[in-house]
């Protein structure tokens, strides 16, 4: 192996994304938001090359991850017999050299976020937390090595091509629209060890160096129509929807408006200012949905995400798999669900920005229940936007039960006609919103087969199906 290859993919984010160092917040950090960048030793935001290896892993077939990004395994049938299994490891042929961040002008961002508890349909307590994230249009550099033994080989040429191909996804909050990316371009230098100036060069240079000012780009996405493809619409098509009143998804700050004694509720902007529905509103709205539709039709083969006294899911039934879930609190060391954290669900939900909105102020005061009037320092004001249009990106990245589906069409359908919102404020006409007539005309041609799908359930389950009063606390069945 006298030849090397040194591969630098530049990246671009296109939404917010992050990788969270939780153990940086300590007990000296409390004005830190709760899931913090990861940072290097000089203190600036840092990508750990093993998060990119990992997406790019995903990315290659499955018969060739292990050839080209090694693996670590035992043998599962003198595991299953008790004995002592030999370790296979497999050195990677692909290897991560580093990562470098060029942030833009844009400083970093920070969202707060917290679960809404299904008795109250308030915020639950102690469940708000801030993220701090990296905007849209970071760049991001990664340096990649092979080495072969000739200067032509088909490893740099299959990996080139799966770089290609690549639509990175970049840290957590995958499905909620978080750590999406495009690969720019993939420029590609070669070290013969074999000649003069090669190993000149390969001892005396080092760093970003070796590629900088010697390499030649293999792939640039202005040359290549499409790009690489991105995860399919579960419906086949983007859902258009209106503001019908007013919408306030808060970002959980309040800004001061002089001469005034009451600040006033701001609500969620992106990097660009404009207001933003984010995918973790429209997930947990439509999760919520999903699992008050399907018992109210008697399917009780489901479980809740927020039940008393705990958090998460069974990990086993459709609403699961379909929206991910986490380890439930208090569980038994013998239960089954006690052994991981939980897994990522099939779907993927993006910010949907608001579009030609008018953002008001309006101020609201508590009655006094026993004079009738307005009670004394009770005045409070809010950000809201009304008029305004908005677009849901509902993608997925594997099979979604047909139930869910069935379920999701209906959930839309209820956003549609008003018996569900968005955001706050929903019991005081607030979150209202009416599809475009091109998603109404959709949601009214899917209604039908949604509802068949969820009677055949019920006639093949039959009776058996009703669910239990302990699962059925939740939601009263309409």
């Amino acid at each position: 192996m006298s030849v090397i290859h040194i591969l630098a993919a530049e990246l671009e984010l296109t939404s917010p994304a992050a990788v969270a160092a939780p153990e940086a917040h300590t007990v000296g950090s409390i004005l830190r938001p709760g899931l913090p960048l990861a940072r290097d030793g000089w203190g600036n935001p840092y990508i750990p090359g093993s998060s990119l290896a990992g997406s790019l892993r995903h990315q290659a077939p499955q018969e060739r991850q292990e050839a080209l990004f090694g693996d670590v395994r035992k043998d599962p049938e003198e595991s299953a017999a008790g004995g002592t299994s030999e370790t296979t490891v497999t050195a990677s042929a692909v290897r991560v050299l580093g990562t470098r961040i060029t942030s833009p002008r844009a400083p970093l961002s920070r969202r707060r976020r917290t679960a809404v508890d299904r008795h109250r349909a308030a915020a639950r307590a102690n469940t708000l937390h801030e993220r701090e994230l990296l905007p849209p249009g970071t760049e991001l550099t990664l340096w990649l090595r092979i080495d072969t033994a000739q200067r032509e080989s088909p490893l740099l040429d299959e990996v080139i091509g799966l770089l290609s191909t690549w639509r990175p996804r970049i840290g957590g909050g995958r499905t909620t629209g978080y750590g999406r990316a495009e690969l720019i371009r993939v420029r590609h230098r070669v070290i013969d060890l074999a000649t003069t100036d090669g190993l000149r060069h390969w001892l005396t240079c080092g760093g970003p160096e070796l590629v900088d000012k010697h390499a030649t780009t293999v792939y640039h996405r202005a040359q290549v129509r499409g790009g690489a493809p991105d995860e399919p619409h579960l419906f086949g098509r983007p859902l258009e929807f209106a503001i019908a009143d007013a919408l306030h998804v808060g970002s959980g700050t309040v800004s001061d408006r002089s001469a005034r004694r009451t600040g006033v509720a701001r609500i969620l902007r992106d990097h660009e200012d404009t207001p933003v529905v984010p995918g973790s509103t429209w997930k947990g709205v439509l999760r919520g949905r999903v699992e008050l539709i399907l018992r109210s039709v008697g399917i009780g083969d489901v479980c809740a995400s927020v039940a008393d006294e705990q958090s998460g899911g069974c990990g086993a039934c459709d609403i699961c798999v379909a929206f991910g879930w986490t380890e439930q609190s208090g569980v038994s060391a013998d239960d089954v669900t006690a052994e991981t954290v939980g897994a990522r669900g099939k779907l993927l939900f993006a910010d949907s920005p608001v579009r030609e909105g008018t953002v008001r102020v309006r101020n609201h005061v508590a009655i006094d229940r026993v004079f009738g009037g307005a009670r004394d320092e009770a005045l409070f004001s809010e950000e809201t936007v009304e008029n305004g249009q908005l677009t849901l990106h509902l993608r997925h990245d594997g099979e979604v039960p047909a139930l869910v589906r069935a379920a999701l069409v209906l959930a839309l359908g209820d956003l549609a006609d008003g018996s569900a919102g968005i955001g706050g404020g929903t019991t005081r006409g607030y979150g209202t919103l009416t599809a475009e007539p091109a998603t109404a005309e959709w949601l009214a041609t899917e209604r039908a087969q949604a509802v068949e799908t969820l009677r055949a359930h019920r006639a093949e389950a039959g009776s058996a199906s009703i669910p239990s009063p302990a699962k059925a606390t939740e939601e009263v069945s309409a």
